[in-house]
């Protein structure tokens, strides 16, 4: 009897690891190659980096190696592994460089470039550019170029500068508070004098007024490029400005890098109010972790905090942060320098029949760098989102009818009326996580 039940046991369990050995065959190889780099290539053309991270690791076994490298780079990108990415893309330019149409190798060029310039490697990024522009323009379309050349000449000005340096010799808190447009406000110091900065995680270069960049005693560099607001898509003229040095409260920061913009430009007509400065991305991405109070304290860590969570990435300079909504996940932009949210195009697109008969259609108007245009929208009463365990209700969110630029692939724009529900908000750009307690 009891050597029957332990050959029963024995078969029992060898018949259960042959069975979960094929299930787990399946989800890997079940999909042929053809079908797998389609859904892969879909998901990155979405920029929906967490499936594309997802279905990569599901579809292992289905891909070659080229394809496997080429995701993976684009992975690398997204999350603030630059390092990595560059090293991606320097194997396959130099590993399949027969089977990569033009077309591929620019946008690889590209990303690479990215890359290049979020770890401040400015002439690289600069030379990147230039390639790309020399060798491959043919497989581009004219708006492409246009803005492969502007990059450039922003890039080249700032080749000789050198490379932006943060130092946190231990965790430091500063306050925090509100401008009249009640936007987030920090204060710091440059040349002995205190200023206060506009904290906008979606302003892809810090950004200060002709004006202010002479108070600051900005060292001005001799270019001028195409910028543009992402609330509005209207473009504008910018220069660069570079500080030798700043203090975040006992945080340094070296040669910060500045968009010098005429005062017009950061002038809100509508309520009469000059934004001054503002403290950018790049900035804010080398702290590596900033802990947001909602009582009006700002702690920057000496070294960040490893966590749980996976839901924050990197559209180029764009902060990009996945929440729930229903049994959906989506997408969105994460703006601390916006008051409120708003939904795009793809959420109405995505949601049209509930949107329209619960929303309220009304004509409104969008102020950003360099003025103000109106869009029809829809109004939603209240909408839930969760992010890890918490959920919240964001009240009156303007759901956009169409693009406010080409190519545009997100949900929405999250502001401070979503951030603002909560005690304390952990922006991690170390282990790529955004915490709501």
């Amino acid at each position: 009897m009891k050597l029957d039940l332990v050959i029963s046991k024995f078969n029992y369990q060898l018949l259960l690891c042959f069975f979960l050995a094929f299930i787990v065959g399946c989800k890997t190889t079940s999909i042929n190659q053809a079908e797998a780099n389609k859904q892969l290539q879909t998901l990155l053309d979405d920029k929906d980096y967490f499936k594309l991270e997802a279905r990569l690791k599901l579809y292992d076994h289905s891909l070659t190696d080229e394809k496997k490298l080429y995701f993976a780079s684009f992975l690398s990108n997204a999350f603030n592994r630059n390092d990595a990415c560059i090293r991606e893309v320097d194997s396959l330019l130099k590993m399949y460089p027969a089977d990569l149409p033009d077309s591929i190798k620019s946008t690889l060029s590209r990303l690479q470039s990215d890359s290049y310039f979020k770890t401040y490697q400015y002439a690289k990024a600069a030379q990147s550019d230039s390639n790309i522009l020399k060798h491959y323009s043919k497989a581009l379309r004219k708006e492409a170029i246009d803005g492969i050349g502007n990059d450039f000449l922003m890039r080249n000005a700032l080749k000789n500068v050198a490379e932006q340096h943060t130092i946190i010799s231990k965790t430091t808190t500063i306050p925090w508070s509100r401008d009249k447009l009640g936007l987030m406000e920090i204060p710091f110091k440059c040349n002995a004098q205190t200023f206060n900065g506009v904290f906008d995680t979606r302003a892809n270069i810090s950004s200060i007024t002709k004006t202010y960049a002479k108070k600051l005693g900005l060292r001005i560099l001799d270019v001028s490029y195409n910028e543009g607001s992402g609330a509005t898509g209207i473009q504008f003229k910018t220069g660069v400005g570079i500080a030798d040095s700043l203090y975040i409260g006992d945080v340094l920061v070296k040669n910060v890098v500045f968009q010098v913009m005429p005062d017009s430009i950061l002038y809100i007509a509508p309520v009469k109010f000059q934004l001054n400065i503002i403290i950018g991305f790049p900035v804010i991405e080398q702290m590596k972790e900033v802990d947001v109070y909602k009582d009006g304290k700002m702690t920057i860590p000496q070294k960040p905090e490893p966590g749980d969570l996976h839901n924050f990435a990197l559209n180029g300079l764009d902060p990009v942060i996945a929440l729930k909504m229903g049994n959906d996940t989506l997408t969105f932009n994460f703006d601390t320098g916006a008051a409120s949210s708003d939904f795009y195009e793809a959420y109405f697109e995505r949601y049209r029949p509930s949107v329209q008969n619960i929303g309220i259609k009304k004509t409104l108007g969008f102020g950003g760098a360099g003025g103000v245009q109106k869009k029809e929208v829809y109004i939603l009463p209240t909408v839930s989102l969760t992010i890890g365990k918490q959920t919240v209700n964001i009240d009156s969110v303007s759901v956009l009818t169409k693009k406010i630029v080409p190519g545009e692939k997100f949900y929405g724009n999250i502001g401070q009326d979503f951030t603002n529900k909560f005690n304390k908000i952990v922006y991690n750009f170390a282990y790529m996580y955004v915490k709501a307690e």
